[in-house]
């Protein structure tokens, strides 16, 4: 299997590379042995000049770029110093940073360490880019580590990344707005609205001049990828059969026709507002009282709401009370084994976990440290603390992952489409069903539902 998806891998490459030789202006020819020449040409040479620059006590990190940039460069600069070395960090956009990670086995350019989502791993993993960290991971770490944790960064039996944090999900609310509107606030999930509550609160905010109850991130429909994950859970849905790995039965199942449907239907009360391509209708314009957002909006918040901004559990729509775990995570590639700087990129990614590291990401981005001795040190993951649910949900063991295959960006890339359509009105059944049919095309001819 791993070597039918190397010769994927390379003939994906290489038509990435055409592709953008062709978008730079360079003359681009019709044979794919001209393009495989021309990349390995290439690659030799970048090869050459990088093995020319890089010694071992230098290493190339690729990060797939976000709010925490800033965050990771400055821990590069402090564990350059820590562990003399030299950390040469390039940030990209989650797409770009998967078309490079196409293209470099051909160029011969690829990083000796990636953070990204934990969902691009599988495909790397499968390609051969991916190094197992079994004999790596202390015991005393890995048994630090919360259990969501371990199942984000375990693919075919082994354990391939590291994280210094969990996602934390729930409801964001604006604890006045609620109040004002005669609205029961639920601490814990066990204390989570139904269905029918939760309708009533909409439409009790409603009533009391909140203009659209419930901001879902509208003007980015890819992230509810990730957001709707525990909504789609609790009406009994699913992106993938995680028997088949097909979406079959699942993304075209009635339950996950159910949960989008939803969306048209709070669209049409007018508790949502489908035309919104804003970010700040929940912390800036204050025209929502509920926001499906996850932490790493918390500074937006808590700077512009203050107390008021609290969490509340995902209602229970019906099969129970969900959040979603999974996060940013640290693979080591097989690069670096051939390069010979395996070991200091391990020294980086087991600095990572250390306390320092662990807190001063996560003190900026709200999400849940991944070492369960670190949790009581924060106030605010304390019970009590304004971020204790999103503790208490991945303690209770109630999250839920999105699918690790390699076919992820096949999903991802359709169900933001698939989002954006029904937001914008589509009937939820044929768009789903359509974007099931035409993913499990790719799935089947890629072979991804094959163990």
């Amino acid at each position: 299997m791993k070597q039918l998806w190397k010769k994927a891998a390379v003939a994906i490459s290489v038509l990435a590379f055409a592709v953008t030789a062709a978008g730079c202006g360079e003359k681009v020819t019709d044979t794919a042995t001209t393009a495989v020449t021309t990349a390995a040409e290439s690659g030799a040479e970048n090869q050459s000049q990088a093995e020319g620059a890089k010694g071992a006590g230098s290493i190339k990190v690729w990060v797939s770029s976000g709010a925490e940039d800033d965050i990771y460069r400055d821990m590069f600069k402090k564990m350059e110093t820590e562990l003399n070395l030299d950390i040469n960090d390039e940030y990209y956009p989650k797409d770009e940073l998967d078309s490079k990670m196409q293209v470099a086995p051909v160029v011969g350019d690829a990083p000796d360490m990636i953070i990204a989502d934990y969902l691009q791993i599988p495909s790397y993993y499968e390609a051969g880019m991916i190094e197992n960290l079994d004999d790596r991971m202390t015991s005393n770490i890995k048994e630090d580590l919360l259990q969501s944790i371990i199942d984000e960064s375990t693919y075919n039996g082994h354990l391939v990344t590291t994280a210094q944090f969990d996602a934390g999900m729930a409801l964001w609310a604006n604890k006045s707005m609620l109040e004002a509107a005669g609205v029961r606030i639920p601490v814990s999930y066990k204390e989570a609205w139904d269905k029918a509550e939760f309708e009533d609160a909409l439409a009790k905010l409603k009533a009391s001049g909140v203009e659209y109850p419930l901001y879902i991130r509208q003007n980015k429909p890819s992230s509810l990828y990730f957001t709707f994950m525990p909504v789609l859970a609790s009406f009994g849905g699913d992106y993938v059969n995680r028997e088949t790995m097909l979406t079959e039965g699942a993304l075209d199942s009635e339950e996950t026709i159910a949960a989008y449907s939803y969306i048209t239907w709070l669209v049409n009360q007018g508790y949502i507002n489908g035309a919104c391509d804003y970010e700040d209708a929940f912390y800036g314009r204050k025209e929502s009282a509920l926001a499906l957002l996850g932490h790493w909006k918390y500074t937006d918040h808590v700077t512009n709401l203050g107390d008021d901004a609290i969490l509340v559990p995902v209602p229970d729509f019906g099969k129970g009370v969900f959040t979603c775990s999974g996060s940013v995570v640290w693979a080591m590639t097989t690069a670096a084994k051939e390069n010979g700087t395996a070991d200091a990129v391990w020294s980086v990614m087991e600095a990572s976990l250390q306390p320092d590291y662990i807190n001063q990401m996560t003190d900026f981005n709200g999400a849940i440290p991944s070492r369960k001795s670190i949790l009581d040190s924060k106030e605010e993951l304390k019970k009590g603390g304004r971020m204790y649910l999103y503790r208490e949900q991945l303690e209770a063991g109630i999250s839920v992952l999105r699918p690790l295959t390699p076919a992820h960006m096949t999903i991802y890339s359709a169900m933001e489409a698939a989002t954006s359509d029904i937001i914008g009105g589509a009937d939820a059944a044929e768009t789903l069903k359509e974007a099931s049919k035409s993913i499990d095309e790719i799935i089947v001819e890629n072979e991804w539902n094959l163990k």
